[in-house]
């Protein structure tokens, strides 16, 4: 991009000006002479003819308009160089302020790309483009001939000329902020920017032009990911833990636990005393009871139902005895959870319906409980339902840090790329809506 300040005007204008000035001059000056030589030359006649003809008078007048009009001239040909000097002033101020625009569009941070409405050709790029693309582009060629930009969403599809921040400010004067695209350098690598872009109105409203600009956001976008991939090792390793906990305690105290009771069951049946016998009774039913306190930790860690018969049956199990519990009518429909889903995934729908039911069991006060799974638009969709007291989800909001169920099902589906949302009001109940992709992987670009 060419920031020189502009060519000086030159001064064809000014020397017409000073030529017209000078000729209207002379006009009024050989006028002056004209009619002063017809002055003396009628006041000879007079002398000899005592008589002032039409055809002097004519003249004389013929002279005084000649005059008139050079005085004319030269008075305009004054306010045209006045004129000339405001316009020269006002060029001047004006190539200065572009000057200094174009400097500072030249040294900021960002990117800057300006093109003319609505043919796309290119206005101004500046040298932060060209080195966050690897590319030089042409000012007056059109944008997309000459740069070839490809871009892709998150997900890899690419994005169309048509979609892009900017043709959007042409095409409908959208205002775009903040969007992040990836894209394909010059040089083949692949970056990810951030995007704003305007339409520009001239003064009867109309788009005359676009302008765009956009930061690298390449490393804070990986930085991100590479968090939310150590999160998910973190939740894994957690429910490896778990399984690893629940199968000491199912394999281990739990036999352990059995076996004790077994042992007072036959030293009960062995002793004679009563007050003995009913010593070893009351023991027995304390290990019995805490067979089933272990075996519900277990169940609660890792249930064994989730790895031996499979995420549907794992939910129902979960619905039936959270409603058994809380003794309330239950309504489940989780034929979606049939179709096979990675071990992320599964273990993700069964915490956020295990904690959504822990928030009825809670907070709710419901009376009816309905949990629904069901496949749309490449997502599984799995919505909790109640019929409880309910809640003000703006004041949750602006107490969030200290809503621990609700931030770990958004924390847990966003590590998997999946989405939450919460509506409910007092009185009316609470509504959980979560979704996940059907098959969860970490979404990666793929540039070509």
């Amino acid at each position: 991009m060419d920031l020189d300040m502009p060519p000086v005007k030159t001064t064809t204008s000014r020397d017409w000006l000073g030529l017209h000035k000078q000729i209207a001059g002379a006009t009024l000056l050989i006028g002056v002479s004209a009619l002063i030589c017809n002055f003396a030359w009628a006041t000879v006649l007079a002398h000899h003819s005592r008589h002032y003809g039409a055809v002097e008078l004519l003249l004389i007048v013929g002279i005084v308009l000649i005059m008139a009009l050079a005085i004319a001239l030269m008075r305009s040909a004054s306010r045209m160089a006045g004129v000339e000097r405001d316009w020269a002033r006002a060029s001047q101020d004006f190539q200065g302020s572009q000057a200094r625009l174009q400097a500072v569009v030249k040294y900021m941070p960002v990117g800057v790309v300006v093109v003319e409405a609505p043919s796309g050709s290119l206005i101004l790029a500046n040298d932060q483009h060209e080195r966050l693309l690897k590319y030089t582009l042409t000012s007056g060629v059109n944008l997309w001939e000459q740069s070839g930009q490809k871009g892709y969403h998150a997900d890899g599809r690419p994005y169309e000329h048509d979609d892009w921040p900017i043709t959007r400010a042409i095409r409908d004067g959208e205002v775009v902020l903040d969007e992040e695209i990836w894209v394909k350098r010059g040089d083949g690598t692949k970056a990810c920017l951030s995007i704003n872009s305007a339409p520009v109105f001239d003064a009867s409203g109309a788009i005359s032009a676009a302008v765009m600009a956009f930061t690298d956001v390449t490393e804070r976008k990986e930085m991100a990911e590479e968090r939310a991939m150590l999160a998910r090792r973190l939740v894994n390793a957690q429910e490896d833990e778990r399984l690893r906990v629940a199968r000491e305690l199912h394999d281990e105290m739990g036999q352990d636990l059995t076996a004790l009771s077994l042992g007072l069951k036959t030293l009960e049946d062995v002793v004679e005393l009563p007050d003995l016998k009913q010593s070893f009774a009351g023991i027995r039913k304390i290990v019995e009871h805490m067979s089933i306190q272990v075996h519900h930790t277990a169940a609660t860690l890792r249930p064994t139902l989730l790895s031996d018969l499979g995420l549907r049956q794992a939910v129902e199990d979960m619905v039936a005895t959270w409603a058994e519990r809380l003794s309330v009518s239950a309504d489940a429909h989780l034929e979606a959870l049939a179709d096979p889903l990675d071990d992320e995934g599964s273990v993700t729908i069964y915490r956020v319906v295990q904690e959504a039911l822990t928030n009825v069991a809670k907070h709710s006060e419901a009376s009816w409980i309905s949990v629904t799974a069901q496949h749309a638009d490449g997502q599984l969709r799995i919505v909790v339902e109640d019929d409880g007291k309910g809640f003000d989800p703006e004041v949750i909001n602006e107490t969030r840090s200290r809503c621990f169920g609700l931030s770990g099902m958004r924390e847990r589906l966003a590590l998997v790329g999946g989405y939450f949302a919460v509506e409910s009001a007092p009185g009316q109940g609470t509504t959980i809506y979560a979704s996940l992709p059907a098959a969860t992987r970490q979404a990666e670009v793929s540039v070509q």
